[in-house]
């Protein structure tokens, strides 16, 4: 063997060991035979999995190996290693008795003759494992009930921060879905409520549908993986989700676009609260620890890790309760209201920000606040007004300024108190860039309203008298009536 071949086989070989150790899950099923019924189902570790494919791997030849466009020679080995060590991944909504099919239960090789069906999730599992086999020739397969060591916190804590990562590397996504049989019934199912079926929607590249009774919602001749899917499933799919179909087709994580990620995050549950911020870390792209038992603290410290690689206002255009750690920031996705087509709002921003700085991209968390520079423009007037509704009357404040008009909001835990301050912070001011600290508002160049903190300040909350940002049960938007400029003001909130 050559220098040359010796040196292909040692990076293959490195490679081929990263990738097993820090993509692939930490436990797989392993179903015996490879052909024809399954008979045992076995639990295996990485190791074992390495074993398995070695003399697969080292099978691979140079001439194997073609990069595709824009792809690196090794990314090219990665992808060509991913291709043959493939497994099946479930998605599903938990019921009742699902627990009971634990890591625990499955550790030792179990024959498929000798379960005990009255175990719960054990059907769905074994149901899981026939189409992992039968439909997708898969060998191996992952399952949330049972290929975590939930006993052990470092694998519970590594599966959710590499669970992103997991479903995204599978060769395919089987997703059962419990409450329905047809198309037309998919927004009633549960599936569509739960916060981690989200990632399960978002990350794999090759997903199929089946229903309650474990058949295709498209059969196999119409589509072998719905995200490929033109017609029904991916319009409809799009439609409950209110999901982009080029972002269910192919989701590309990370911090842009905030406001829409957490609008898909909104009207989902999940048992434990903690959940709401862990389901998100893969969709963001963020690092976090997990530590059960914070309770909300948890989604404040995902806001934290977004912060730290966001620069776009649009991540402040929140309303509702803030979080109890800071008045700056939304206390869950629910905050963030739903937004319509956004195209033509998105062509004229990217116009303008080639011209135009718009909003402060320096700001950040400091251990006195959100740091954040506005166009501060003061209140001059507020009065009372009383509206009627379904719920009874209720009372919003008026704040009026010549330049912006009257602004209606309702604030939430605060009303007008003789001698306090109001103003709106906008932040999605335009600066000439070199501009210095002067920004200014253009209503002649916008279509869409400008986005603003409504603040208050109390002169008697002395030592510490400075603007706070108010809780709105609404984004407060606001239509300058005519061209503004001044300089900037810091604010920390």
């Amino acid at each position: 063997m050559s220098s040359n071949e010796i040196e292909f086989r040692e990076l293959i070989s490195r490679m081929f060991d990263e990738y097993i150790i820090n993509e692939m899950p930490a436990h797989l099923l392993r179903l015996h035979p490879d052909t024809g019924p399954i008979e045992t189902i076995e639990v295996i570790d990485r190791f074992s999995l390495r074993s398995h494919y070695e003399t697969t791997v080292n099978e691979i030849r140079e001439d194997d190996i073609v990069p595709n466009a824009d792809e690196e020679w090794e990314d090219a080995i990665t992808r060509l290693i991913k291709e043959k060590i493939r497994y099946a991944i479930l998605s599903h909504r938990w019921v009742n008795g699902d627990s009971e099919t634990s890591f625990q239960y499955m550790q030792s090789k179990v024959e498929v003759k000798s379960f005990d069906w009255h175990v719960g999730g054990l059907g769905k599992l074994y149901a899981f494992c026939q189409k992992a086999r039968n439909d997708f020739n898969c060998s191996f397969a992952w399952c949330d009930m049972c290929c975590i060591d939930k006993t052990s916190s470092s694998e519970l804590d590594e599966a959710i921060r590499s669970m992103f990562r997991w479903y995204r590397n599978s060769h395919i996504c089987i997703t059962y879905l419990q409450g329905t049989d047809r198309i037309d019934d998919l927004a009633e199912d549960e599936w569509f409520k739960r916060g981690w079926t989200l990632l399960e929607l978002l990350a794999p590249f090759r997903m199929k549908f089946y229903g309650k009774s474990w058949a295709p919602l498209r059969p196999f001749h119409e589509s072998e993986n719905d995200k490929c899917d033109s017609d029904s499933i991916l319009q409809e799919i799009s439609r409950i989700t209110r999901i982009p179909e080029t972002d269910l087709r192919a989701f590309t994580p990370g911090t842009n676009r905030v406001q829409e990620k957490m609008v898909w995050a909104s009207s989902r549950r999940t048992t434990k609260v903690e959940d709401i911020a862990y389901s998100l870390i893969g969709i963001f792209d963020v690092s976090l620890m997990v530590a059960y038992g914070e309770g909300r603290r948890a989604f404040y410290r995902l806001m934290e890790a977004i912060l730290q690689s966001c620069d776009h206002w649009e991540i402040f255009s929140w309303k509702g309760s803030s979080s109890s750690y800071n008045a700056a920031l939304p206390a869950g996705p629910s905050c963030y209201p739903a937004v319509g087509n956004t195209g033509n709002f998105d062509a004229e921003e990217q116009i303008n920000n080639e011209h135009y700085i718009i909003g402060d991209r320096l700001f950040s968390l400091t251990n006195h606040g959100l740091k954040i520079k506005v166009l501060l423009v003061r209140v001059e007037k507020v009065r009372e007004t009383v509206v009627e509704g379904t719920h009874g009357s209720r009372k919003r404040l008026v704040f009026s300024n010549g330049t912006l008009g009257d602004v209606e909001l309702t604030c939430m835990h605060s009303k007008h108190e003789h001698r306090m301050e109001w103003a709106f912070g906008i932040i999605d001011f335009w600066q000439q860039y070199g501009g210095g600290d002067s920004a200014f508002l253009d209503p002649c160049r916008k279509s869409r309203p400008y986005t603003a903190f409504l603040l208050s300040y109390h002169p008697n909350a002395s030592p510490d008298a400075r603007w706070r940002k108010e809780m709105t049960e609404d984004v407060v938007h606001i239509w300058p009536q005519r061209h503004m400029a001044d300089s900037l003001t810091l604010l920390y909130l």
